[in-house]
């Protein structure tokens, strides 16, 4: 009985421990996407379907691509500084291209395997909080699933009474006038502090007087 009893204590001093152990470690589908960020069991967000005015058709992009997410940087920052950037973040993976655009530097990030709609939204709303980013916006599927990224870019032409009423909605919006580019053609450049994505800017200066075309840039990414 001296015996059995010290064995019968080890044994279940042995399950009590693995038991413990068990119970503080997270299920590894809860873990992997940086879990203070986009735990799935905290996102509960419907998905948003995204979609334009061009012109008088209505094109729909559909749901956020859940693959890559198009970012800009600070001006100032180095490229080893960008990497340090995009290193705090458990959802990013890497580069998967970058693109010169009239306004600065576009990068198309691409993302961890397995997230849904609702965390690559927190994904874009939790790079907008970061002092280096001046942008995040998101990427689409069309076309056969090309990946199309939103650029911080709308593309506009005035008539001749347009560009008075384009300072204001520029203004109003908060988004950067660029040029003119062309003949009666500007771009606006939105960041992270402005009311609204590209998107959301060309729905609205649609049929406003002096403004005769609007459309958002996409990047064309990998």
């Amino acid at each position: 009985m001296k015996t059995i009893l010290p064995l019968l204590i080890l044994i279940f001093t042995v399950f009590g421990l693995a038991g413990c152990k068990q119970d503080n470690v997270s299920p590894i589908r809860n873990v992997r996407f940086d879990p203070k960020l986009l735990n799935p069991l905290k996102i509960a967000d419907p998905c948003i379907n995204y979609s334009y005015s061009a012109g008088a058709e209505l094109r729909n992009l559909g749901t956020i691509n859940t693959s890559q997410i198009i970012v800009a940087f600070n001006n100032e920052l180095t490229q080893t500084q960008r990497d340090q950037v995009i290193s705090k973040y458990g959802f990013i993976t890497g580069v998967l291209s970058q693109r010169a655009s009239q306004s600065g530097m576009m990068f198309t990030l691409n993302l961890t395997d397995g997230l849904n709609c609702a965390q690559t939204e927190q994904a874009i709303r939790e790079l907008k909080k970061d002092n280096a980013v001046t942008y995040a916006g998101p990427s689409f599927l069309v076309d056969g699933n090309q990946a199309v990224g939103l650029s911080n870019e709308v593309m506009v032409k005035t008539d001749a009474s347009g560009i008075a009423a384009l300072k204001g909605f520029a203004a109003n919006y908060n988004a950067e006038l660029i040029g003119p580019v062309g003949a009666d053609s500007y771009l606006l450049r939105v960041t992270k502090n402005s009311k609204g994505n590209a998107l959301e800017l060309t729905n609205l200066l649609k049929g406003q007087k002096g403004i005769s075309h609007a459309s958002p840039d996409f990047i064309l990414a990998l």
